[in-house]
């Protein structure tokens, strides 16, 4: 486990911890002593004066069962405990992890070294400034200045850029895909999850009720399919039409749950 899971972890643990005792309080009293069979016996001990405790007959077979689940929530309970406890020493022992050594060096002596491992935010900085050539512009493309200074093919576009902008969300516009067989598209938005370190897609959809630009547009998404990269995992899209069109609610509640990391 990394250093950046022990939170995460932390909170999954209370959780089970509480899931645990609420359904142990459900459970019958005692524990489930089992006779090996042919066929087993099983029997419910309460007390420390009867040690072999009472028989449960077949017709009961729900009580052994429930005993069975008790004594395993209760080692699921006490093994989040000690896990718990042995990340809080972790907690409360200063050390850098091997993740984060890079990140404490000094600007001369990062230009000096080839990291092992990086931060999601050194990641992202070097993925963000990393220059790349788009897919260029005619002198007769229309013309849209994104927020960051980009140019942009349309309206849709140009809201679309800005909002990921607004949101933090890492894109570039128009920078090349090169596929194995020599292909090379330029999707609208490349898009960077840091935590993750994924790379997307997203294509904007412009102009629904024009045949031809939707001819082209699926059979761009023919070459994303062919090329492993698949529509609702690697690759995301959005449709306008003249008569429906782009509805920056909608956009913004998609591209916080798709690119919006917790």
């Amino acid at each position: 486990m990394t250093c950046y899971d022990l939170k995460s972890r932390t909170k999954e643990l209370n959780s089970l911890l509480k899931r645990t005792a609420q359904a142990l309080r459900k459970m019958p009293a005692g524990r489930l002593r089992i006779k090996c069979g042919p066929p087993p016996r099983y029997y419910q001990v309460t007390s420390s004066e009867n040690r072999c405790g009472r028989y449960i007959p077949k017709k009961d077979l729900a009580t052994a069962r429930a005993l069975a689940q008790k004594a395993y929530l209760q080692t699921i309970h006490s093994a989040a405990q000690q896990e718990l406890a042995f990340i809080s020493k972790l907690n409360d022992t200063p050390f850098t992890p091997p993740e984060l050594v890079y990140s404490t060096l000094s600007k001369q002596r990062k230009e000096l070294v080839i990291p092992l491992f990086i931060t999601d935010e050194e990641f992202a900085e070097e993925w963000i400034n990393t220059p790349y050539e788009g897919k260029g512009f005619l002198e007769t493309d229309s013309f849209y200045v994104t927020a960051r200074g980009e140019r942009v093919r349309s309206k849709s576009e140009i809201l679309i850029a800005n909002l990921m902008n607004e949101l933090g969300i890492l894109y570039r516009y128009e920078a090349p895909l090169f596929f194995d067989d020599g292909t090379v598209i330029h999707p609208d938005f490349t898009v960077l999850k840091p935590r993750s370190r994924k790379i997307c897609y997203f294509e904007h959809c412009g102009r629904m009720d024009d045949p031809i630009y939707l001819h082209n547009f699926i059979k761009r998404e023919n070459t994303y399919i062919q090329n492993g990269l698949i529509p609702g995992r690697d690759v995301f899209m959005s449709f306008e039409s003249s008569s429906d069109p782009l509805n920056m609610n909608s956009m913004r509640k998609m591209l916080s749950a798709l690119f919006i990391e917790e």
